[in-house]
């Protein structure tokens, strides 16, 4: 006992063995940190893909389209057609003002929501846009490829956020704020996954191609859909038939 190693506070270096000791108990405890922060990131759900470019300004040009949902349709130089969904600041629909304005030529500022195929104009203000009707005139209506009936079962979200602005925008967790948004009047999806970690969000819209009626409510929560499918350039519609709440 009297030859064992004693650390003493007032040296400058403890005993080898003591040392040793102490090193041997730290690189564990670093090692095992390390491979547990390993296995918690593995088991983290990848980030979602949609971004919101938020405070980068821009400006749009397009013909503008109220129903069913507000759109605006771009064209490339080459003649490709884009379309964007349009919606207010925060958790809210276009300004009104805007809505005198279908089918017209118009050049406003917004940000830029984007997830895949699937684009989205916010809005900036009341006295972001103007009015170019005087280079094109009055435009036609949006060239619509349907594809008929179907009956898809998926989950009820709000698109603003789904497309972009919010990370996770499904399930329970963002279900308070997707009923809000519903309820601002921002366009219902119904997310239906495809099995194979690819998904489709079809904005819905009622059997007369206007804005479809339902219970905000039902936001992050599965719905059993039957409707007419549609496709304008690069988003999917369904005209809805008939709906159902999927109990849990």
């Amino acid at each position: 006992m009297e030859n064992d190693d004693f650390y003493v506070g007032y040296h400058d270096k403890p005993p080898a063995a003591v040392a040793t000791f102490l090193r041997r108990i730290v690189i564990g405890v670093a090692v095992f940190a390390l491979v547990l922060a390993a296995v918690l990131a593995g088991l983290q759900t990848p980030a979602e893909p949609g971004d919101f470019d938020f405070g980068h300004l821009q400006t749009f040009q397009g013909t503008f389209f109220k129903a069913p949902f507000p759109t605006l349709r771009m064209m490339t130089p080459s003649g490709v057609t884009t379309n964007y969904v349009m919606v207010g600041e925060g958790k809210h629909r276009i300004p009104t003002a805007l809505e005198s304005h279908d089918g017209k030529l118009m050049s406003l500022k917004g940000t830029l929501v984007h997830r895949g195929s699937d684009l989205m104009i916010e809005v900036a203000t009341d006295q972001s846009f103007e009015n170019q009707e005087t280079l094109s005139g009055k435009d036609s209506a949006p060239i619509v490829e349907t594809l008929g009936l179907q009956e898809l079962t998926g989950e009820l979200v709000d698109t603003k956020c789904y497309f972009g602005v919010m990370r996770p925008a499904v399930g329970k967790v963002h279900r308070g704020c997707a009923v809000r948004c519903l309820s601002g009047g921002i366009p219902p999806g119904l997310l239906v996954r495809n099995g194979n970690e690819s998904s489709t969000v079809y904005l819905l819209e009622d059997s007369d191609g206007l804005p479809v009626k339902l219970d905000p409510e039902w936001a992050g929560r599965n719905l059993h859909v039957r409707g007419i499918v549609e496709k304008r350039a690069n988003l999917w519609s369904l005209r809805v038939e008939s709906m159902s709440l999927l109990t849990p």
